[in-house]
């Protein structure tokens, strides 16, 4: 691109776009073959962005109830100065919607693959839908000591 374009894209004089570009050239980030400017080939000199899509899954029908009932217990105990019960509790329902959750971080949004997204988000879904409170509780508990072994002399 010549730098009256650059000047007219950007907006500003074609006065002040030349100590930018040549700023760039001294860095070896661009270079100018007859007046046209252009990004230095050879290495990559613009990284492509690291970008994060969340898809977040709605909560399954079956599951309301007993998630408002969660929830009107966290403010109960608040409420009453139970800071112990309440953050238990918050903690629980953390861990329910992060079953509702899907990450995925790329450089590039080509990268993605839109039949895996879909496959994706068809299995959390159906982990989502599968997680149960009880479920959630019992994986939250903690395992029991046995009692040591009697060796034998």
């Amino acid at each position: 691109m010549r730098a009256d374009e650059i000047a007219d894209k950007l907006g500003i004089d074609r006065t002040t776009v030349y100590p930018h570009l040549n700023s760039l050239r001294h860095r070896r980030l661009v270079e100018s073959v007859q007046g046209v400017w252009s990004a230095k080939t050879g290495e990559q000199t613009i990284k492509p962005l690291e970008k994060e899509i969340t898809i977040e899954l709605p909560i399954p029908k079956d599951q309301w109830r007993q998630i408002a009932t969660l929830e009107a217990q966290i403010n109960d105990f608040e409420k009453f100065e139970i800071p112990d019960m309440a953050e238990y509790l918050r903690f629980f329902l953390k861990k329910f919607n992060e079953t509702r959750i899907i990450r995925i971080k790329g450089k590039n949004v080509d990268d993605l693959d839109l039949e895996k997204l879909g496959n994706l988000i068809q299995q959390a879904n159906e982990k989502s839908s599968l997680s149960s409170f009880r479920g959630l509780f019992k994986s939250l508990k903690r395992p029991r000591r046995q009692a040591p072994k009697s060796s034998e002399t």
